[in-house]
C-alpha cells in the first residue's frame, strides 16, 4: 500500500515539474549545476568541514608527543605545533630559555596558545611567561598571522628575529635595522606581527646570515664542550632582496650534543640554491658541511611544496648513509587546498632513501614532539621523536560508504538533472498519448 502511494506521488510530481516550460527547467538546473561546479573550487574545505577526507592509515609506531615531553628535565625540546596550514614550533632550550619559530594562521581557536599553555612550562612546572627568543621566518599570514595573539599572552623579551621586509602599513619600529636593497610587504597582518615583536622592549635582530653578530645564538657563559652548550646557526637568506617573500626565511641548524635539527620556514629552491652554492664552497661557518655533515631531523620547506626541498638541499643536510634514520616532519594542514605535501617529493624523499616510516606529517600525526636526552644503555644523547594518534578516517553518514565532496556533487547534479529534465519528458509523453 505504503509503496503504491509512494509511485502516486513520484508520478503526480513527475507531471507538475512537467507543467513547467522546459526552458525554465533548464535554466534551473544549469544554476544549480553552476553553482555546484563552482563548490568545487572550494572542495578541499568542504571535505575536511563536513569530515569527508578519508586520511589512510598511518603505519608509524613510534612514542607518542606525551611520553617524549615526560620527564624531560633540562634538555632540548622541540614542539611541531599542529596549527593546520601553516607553521609554528616552539623550542625549548637546556638553559631554561624558551623560543618561538612562526605563530600559523590567524586562529579564533587560538590553538597555539592553548598548547603552550598546556605543554611548555617553567622549571617550576607553571606555564612560561614570556619567550625569549622569537622568529618570524617571512610574512606571509600562515607563519605570522596568529604572532600578535601569541605575543600579547607571551611577549618577547629578548631577541626578536625577522626577515628584512619592511611592514609599510606602519612606522616600522624596525626599519633601521634593516639593510641592503630590502623590499616591503604592506599588509595589516605582518604589521601587526612586528609591532607585537617590539611591543615588550625585546632588541630587533633581521635575519642575515652573513652577519658574524647575529647569525649565531649560543647560551650565555658557556662555550663549546661545556655541558649544557648549543647553537642555533642561521645558515640563509645570503642576500638582501629576494622577489618571492618566501626566500627571506632562514636555513636554521639547531645542535645539541651531537644532534642536529633543520628547520627553515618557507624557503624556495632560489634561497636553498644559495645556500648549497655557500655550503659547497666550505669557507668559514659553512665549512661543516663536509661529506660526513648529516642532520638527524629536517623540517621540510614550505609545508613539503615541491617548490622547495630540492636533491641538492636534502644532499646537503644528510649523508647516503644516514638518510634512512632521519627524520622528516612535514607542518601541513589536513585536506589543504595546495595538495601539501606535494607526491613529487615525497617520491624524492624515497629515492634519496629517506623512509616512509620517519616522516611525520601534522595533518596526519597532528602535534610532533622531539626531545634531546641522555640515553642510559648507549651512553650518550639521543633524538627521541613522539606523534600524537594518527587521525580516525572519517567518512559521510551513509553507512559503510565513503564519500567526497566531489562524489556528491556529481551525484547531485545527475539526479537534478533527471529530475528537471529527463522525468517530465516521461510524464510529457504520457499525457500526449492520453489525449490522442
Amino acid at each position: 500500500m505504503a509503496n503504491r502511494r509512494n509511485k502516486r506521488a513520484e508520478k503526480q510530481a513527475a507531471k507538475t515539474v512537467s507543467k513547467i516550460p522546459f526552458a525554465t527547467r533548464l535554466i534551473i538546473f544549469l544554476i544549480i549545476g553552476a553553482a555546484l561546479a563552482i563548490s568545487l573550487f572550494w572542495q578541499n574545505e568542504i571535505n575536511a568541514a563536513l569530515g569527508l577526507k578519508k586520511v589512510d592509515e598511518n603505519r608509524y609506531d613510534g612514542m607518542n608527543t606525551e611520553t617524549v615531553l615526560t620527564g624531560s628535565g633540562g634538555d632540548l625540546n622541540l614542539h611541531f605545533v599542529d596549527v593546520g596550514q601553516g607553521d609554528a614550533c616552539v623550542v625549548e632550550l637546556p638553559d631554561g630559555k624558551n623560543m618561538l619559530i612562526d605563530s600559523g594562521e590567524k586562529d579564533r581557536e587560538d590553538k597555539l596558545i592553548k598548547y603552550i599553555d598546556e605543554n611548555v612550562k617553567d622549571d617550576e612546572g607553571k606555564t612560561i611567561a614570556f619567550f625569549d627568543i622569537v622568529v618570524i621566518t617571512h610574512s606571509d599570514s600562515d607563519h605570522c598571522g596568529e604572532m600578535k595573539d601569541v605575543l600579547n599572552r607571551f611577549p618577547v623579551t629578548g631577541s626578536f628575529y625577522r626577515p628584512n621586509q619592511e611592514a609599510t602599513k606602519i612606522a616600522d619600529p624596525g626599519k633601521s635595522e634593516l639593510y641592503g636593497n630590502y623590499n616591503g610587504k604592506d599588509t595589516a597582518t605582518y604589521a601587526d606581527a612586528i609591532t607585537a615583536g617590539y611591543a615588550a622592549g625585546a632588541k630587533g635582530v633581521v635575519t642575515n646570515a652573513l652577519d658574524d653578530e647575529t647569525n649565531v645564538i649560543k647560551p650565555d657563559g658557556l662555550k663549546d664542550g661545556d655541558e649544557g652548550y648549543y647553537e642555533i646557526n642561521f645558515y640563509a637568506p645570503v642576500k638582501d632582496r629576494y622577489s618571492d617573500y618566501n626566500n627571506y626565511s632562514p636555513i636554521i641548524i639547531l645542535e645539541y650534543e651531537d644532534n642536529r635539527v633543520a628547520l627553515s620556514g618557507d624557503a624556495e629552491k632560489e634561497a636553498e640554491a644559495d645556500f648549497v652554492e655557500k655550503a659547497s664552497q666550505k669557507e668559514g661557518r659553512y665549512a661543516i658541511f663536509d661529506d660526513t655533515f648529516t642532520v638527524q631531523a629536517i623540517k621540510l620547506g614550505h609545508h613539503g611544496s615541491r617548490t622547495s626541498s630540492s636533491e641538492s638541499y636534502l644532499k646537503t643536510m644528510t649523508t647516503k648513509e644516514s638518510r634512512k634514520d632521519v627524520r622528516v616532519i612535514i607542518s601541513c594542514g589536513l585536506d589543504n587546498k595546495y595538495g601539501h605535501p606535494h607526491k613529487e617529493v615525497l617520491d624524492r624523499l624515497a629515492a634519496l632513501g629517506f623512509s616512509q616510516e620517519n616522516i611525520l606529517r601534522t595533518d596526519v600525526n597532528g602535534d610532533i614532539a622531539m626531545s634531546i636526552k641522555f640515553d642510559k644503555e648507549s651512553g650518550a644523547y639521543a633524538l627521541y621523536v613522539g606523534a600524537d594518534v594518527v587521525r580516525t578516517q572519517k567518512t559521510a553518514s551513509l553507512g559503510a560508504v565513503n564519500v567526497t565532496w566531489l562524489e556528491i556533487v556529481v551525484t547531485v547534479i545527475i539526479v537534478v538533472g533527471i529530475l528537471l529534465l529527463v522525468l517530465p519528458l516521461f510524464a510529457g509523453g504520457k499525457r500526449g498519448r492520453k489525449r490522442d
